[in-house]
């Protein structure tokens, strides 16, 4: 993927003395380069954005984009600098949030990279509170999206950014934080082959059986009771482009209410009969013992990466780490019980 960057930022970097004959200076191809393999990469992306951050948060509700300026910081004498819009996002998150996520709109940034020319906007989730702990929220999500990414090629890919604030309704403030970008849909379905379908009404019938019973348990497995196929709540549709016995794929996001990501704000829903996102509730569809059983195979058959995951992931306290392994853990030692699927999946599948 290149760079989002274009002949604004190379202008930039001509009035501006940041080398010395020693540097490389940079070039236009430099520039097109900076987002090269942007989800790809695992090494986060460091960025500065600089917009009134006050007024954003006072007037979140009114879903109004503002201007923002962005800097990417390539290395310590490169960077380049675009101006976008933000806008905050997420029902929930802009009622208990601070810093609630927000969509970053490029579509008038002068884009040059190929990838991202039918891309409008972004999603970038930040940390929601100043409390250290929601510090953590923001990894924890971010590494369920890499496990997912390690089950399913139907999944979107994320980026983790070490983003610095400036925000100029505060004096020019400046405060430094985790956050992480998410695939736009539309490159999601294209890198898929496939195209994002827009329709509440399907249901778990009328999805692809298999894809349908693989989310489910990867739910399960991560706590997450807050999604629906009817009315695509927290799940994007896709259909792939060539004709087939596919049917329509689901593609789970939005995890910050799941047992795995653990927020204090979490709430199970009121019908579920469970009193916190730690305990795990099954939302199917029906199968027979054999159908599930293939289901909780396939799935055990990534035990070993998904723990190995976590434990690498060197931007998240140790004691983080561990609490989210034993928390997986948990699952695959309760999947192994000889009456599983009668005392946990079938009392509550649909």
């Amino acid at each position: 993927m290149r760079s989002f960057f274009g002949l604004a930022a190379i202008a930039f970097l001509i009035s501006t003395p940041l080398f010395s004959q020693e540097d490389h200076f940079p070039t236009f191809e430099d520039t097109l380069e900076v987002y090269e393999d942007l989800f790809g990469i695992k090494e986060p992306l460091h960025l500065t954005l600089e917009f009134d951050i006050k007024e954003f948060q006072k007037s979140k509700r009114k879903e109004k984009y503002q201007q923002a300026s962005l800097t990417c910081h390539v290395r310590d004498s490169f960077e380049v600098t675009h101006t976008v819009r933000v806008k905050a996002r997420g029902n929930n998150r802009m009622d208990i949030c601070a810093m609630p996520p927000f969509w970053m709109n490029i579509r008038y940034a002068g884009i040059e990279a190929e990838d991202l020319r039918e891309v409008t906007k972004m999603k970038v989730v930040t940390r929601c509170r100043p409390a250290s702990v929601y510090k953590d929220y923001v990894l924890r999500e971010y590494l369920v999206y890499q496990i997912y990414n390690l089950l399913s090629p139907y999944s979107f890919n994320t980026r983790l950014v070490r983003l610095r604030y400036i925000d100029t309704g505060r004096k020019n403030k400046v405060s430094e934080d985790w956050a992480f970008l998410i695939e736009p849909e539309y490159m999601m379905a294209e890198r898929n082959l496939a195209m994002a379908i827009k329709s509440d009404k399907l249901s778990i019938r009328t999805v692809n059986k298999e894809w349908m019973d693989k989310v489910a348990f990867f739910h399960y497995m991560i706590g997450q009771a807050d999604y629906s196929v009817t009315g695509r709540h927290n799940l994007k549709v896709l259909t792939l482009k060539e004709y087939g016995p596919t049917g329509f794929i689901i593609v789970p996001y939005d995890f910050d209410y799941t047992g795995l990501v653990n927020t204090n704000y979490a709430t199970p829903g009121p019908d579920l009969g469970i009193t916190n996102v730690r305990e795990r509730y099954y939302l199917g569809a029906c199968r027979s013992e054999e159908v599930h059983q293939k289901t909780i195979d396939w799935l055990a058959s990534y035990r070993e990466e998904i723990i190995n995951l976590i434990m690498d992931f060197e931007y998240m306290d140790e004691a983080e780490r561990v609490d989210m392994v034993k928390y997986i853990e948990s699952y695959y030692e309760m999947s192994e019980h000889k009456n599983f699927i009668q005392r946990n999946i079938t009392p509550t599948c649909r």
